[in-house]
């Protein structure tokens, strides 16, 4: 079993590490992948949020506010830990359970407006799996998003906004195949990003961006829950020292004069320098000689010049004949 000593010192180490470690992190944020308002936009497909998603992770990225976290391939992420437990990976290689970053925020936004003025974008064929043509003419593309950052920790909706960008230009009518993962909607396709579309959506982005970039986040629920425990055991690495320093020691041997060995050490948190109340044992005994009553009276005080474990030895300079069973106390 561990001494007291070795206890608070693995408590208190662990306490600051963790403080130190919360402190450091930036928030972290996921991207849910955006909705489509049905009723506004034509021919809506899930990829379409996975794609305005992504963009948004790239930009949240750079802004350096956030540590972001990845939202839209998390199905592969998890691949990865299956291919492990499945033997596949090295043992030293694989990646383990337990070992993603929690979430502080999570920004969730719903697509009400996604193309032409009127009905909306023209998907001409758009549907997972499905091929169709690539289709281009002059239009004017309106993109709004109405946009939250959720506390994940409690729900908690923080920021609210909605965001709107138009730009008359090149149409841009998907019909490729799409496979789940952001279909032709993106920062990496160069006909989306130079057409009407793909600026309205740029626009709308950047002004999101803006908005999240000069917004003061609170502290999350999940921080303050992180911080609450740090104080639970900041709380209990003080009571175990000062539980353990309070403990009383004896005078073991006084072998000089100035000179004595008492019974605290270093497992109870003393160290070389400390100074400690000498107290004189006063017994009152009966007529048999038994002790019927004691009580200490402050002296003078030692201070500890060499420790160990469980006992230490120390000097003082009081003119007493100090005698082994007095008492000496941490100050």
């Amino acid at each position: 079993m561990p001494g007291m000593k070795t206890f608070i010192i693995l408590l208190a180490l662990c306490v600051v590490v963790t403080t130190h470690a919360v402190q450091a992190q930036k928030p972290t944020i996921f991207v849910a992948p955006l909705d489509g308002d049905m009723a506004q936009i034509q021919g809506w497909q899930p990829a379409l949020g996975e794609g305005l998603a992504e963009m948004l992770i790239t930009e949240l990225g750079k802004i350096g506010k956030f540590d972001v976290l990845e939202s839209t391939a998390l199905p592969e992420l998890m691949s990865e830990i299956k291919l492990g437990e499945a033997g596949y990976v090295g043992e030293g290689e694989k990646v383990e359970k337990g070992g993603y970053a929690g979430a502080d925020f999570m920004f969730r936004g719903k697509v009400t407006r996604f193309g032409g003025q009127k009905k909306g974008l023209d998907l001409g064929g758009f549907a997972p799996r499905g091929i169709g043509a690539l289709g281009v003419q002059q239009s004017t593309a309106d993109v709004r998003i109405d946009w939250r950052i959720v506390d994940a920790y409690n729900r908690k909706v923080v920021k609210t906004g909605q965001s709107v960008g138009t730009q008359t230009g090149t149409s841009f009518n998907i019909g490729v195949g799409v496979n789940g993962s952001g279909g032709n909607i993106g920062f990496q396709n160069q006909e989306f990003m130079n057409s009407a579309l793909g600026r309205a959506t740029v626009k709308a982005l950047s002004n999101i961006i803006t908005e999240v970039t000069m917004f003061d986040l609170p502290e999350s629920g999940r921080h303050k829950s992180q911080a609450g425990k740090l104080a639970t055991e900041n709380a209990k690495v003080q009571a175990a020292e000062q539980a353990a320093r309070s403990t009383p020691g004896k005078v073991l041997a006084v072998p000089a004069k100035g000179v004595v060995i008492v019974s605290l050490g270093s497992k109870l948190g003393f160290k070389q320098g400390d100074k400690l109340a000498l107290y004189q044992t006063i017994d009152t005994k009966d007529d048999k000689g038994e002790i019927v009553f004691s009580e200490e009276k402050l002296v003078g005080e030692v201070t500890l010049d060499s420790v160990q474990e469980d006992r230490s030895k120390a000097n003082y300079t009081v003119d007493l004949d100090v005698k082994a069973g007095w008492v000496v106390k941490a100050r």
